[in-house]
């Protein structure tokens, strides 16, 4: 029981940092021509918050994270835009790469499951070449 409420504790901590508005970070992205990155997960998801804690906090601190927006969503919270974004796919985490292309077209990428932070950085760079492109 205790650590059931210590990872939701920690779950709802480690993404503090982060943007848990999807649409705030949507805007965000459009407003600033940024790729965005949305995150999903859930608090009682062990993988979900060992990503938050061991790759998405230390990137967010570092500034790896700045050309992009994040939105950080809880699968349980939002359903329905969940449902939507992942396509209905429904492993944890999942981290989904939207990105503009110059002919204003959304261009969607994806990793699944947990990731240390290298896998992440690629995601980025390629997003964030693919938007100058």
């Amino acid at each position: 029981m205790v650590s059931l409420l210590l990872a939701v504790v920690l779950g709802s901590v480690t993404s503090a940092s982060l943007k848990t508005d999807y649409a705030e970070a949507y805007r965000e992205s459009v407003a600033q021509d940024k790729p965005l990155m949305v995150v999903v997960g859930a608090p009682w998801c062990p993988a979900c918050n060992v990503l938050k804690q061991t790759t998405l906090e230390p990137m967010a601190q570092t500034g790896e994270l700045d050309d992009v927006s994040v939105a950080v969503l809880d699968r349980d919270s939002n359903p329905e835009l969940v449902k939507q974004l992942t396509k209905g796919e429904r492993m944890l985490p999942q981290i989904i790469m939207f990105t503009r292309t110059n002919g204003g077209q959304w261009k969607r990428h994806q990793l699944k499951g947990y990731q240390t932070q290298q896998p992440v950085r690629n995601l980025i760079r390629s997003a964030v070449s693919l938007g100058r492109g």
